[in-house]
């Protein structure tokens, strides 16, 4: 109920905000073709610590910083351990953004995209931490954690929520914790 309470808020604010078309994507690594860039620029995916680039001016990046340890009272942890990373939104946009929901993003892992538990560590300070209002030209990150096998390590899938949950597409971010 309490996540209700905070959500139905942020929700209004975003109603509040334009509509933008589909994002654009900028690799994180020049090792594609350029043509494979371009197809994937319509789906607004990268690889993880590459970049979704949104109409409206807004960039979001999540790169992996690897499996770190967690406290022994870490909710959603792996034998002690979670798979850390870091989300980063600039706002390169003319209007402030309400980036409260972007703070949540889905992580799957494996060939059937099984959900990864989020990991609530609040000695590491993950998984407490959100973005908020993000006013033009500034940047937020925040470090949030899922708890991954390192067999499921390989192939993991993050889903960020668009700048305007209702009419931008989620920006995916695919790649391997290491």
């Amino acid at each position: 109920m309490k996540k209700l309470f905070i959500a139905v808020p942020l929700v209004g604010l975003l109603l509040a905000g334009c509509s933008t078309p589909a994002p654009t994507v900028d690799k994180a690594a020049a090792d594609k073709p350029a043509a494979t860039q371009a197809a994937k620029t319509a789906d607004r995916s990268a690889a993880l610590g590459g970049t979704v680039t949104y109409d409206s001016g807004v960039k979001v990046t999540v790169k992996s910083d690897g499996f770190k340890p967690v406290s022994q009272y870490a909710y959603g942890a792996v034998d002690g351990k979670a798979a850390v990373f870091e989300l980063t939104v600039v706002n390169g946009g003319k209007e402030e953004l309400n980036a409260g929901l972007m703070s949540m993003p889905k992580v799957t892992v494996g060939a059937k995209n099984a959900k990864a538990e989020s990991v609530i560590d609040s000695e590491a300070k993950l998984g407490v931490d959100t973005l908020s209002t993000i006013l033009p030209g500034e940047t937020q990150t925040v470090k949030f954690a899922a708890g991954i096998t390192a067999a499921d390590a390989g192939v993991v899938r993050v889903e960020v929520m668009g700048p305007n949950p209702f009419t931008d597409k989620a920006a995916i971010f695919k790649g391997a914790v290491k």
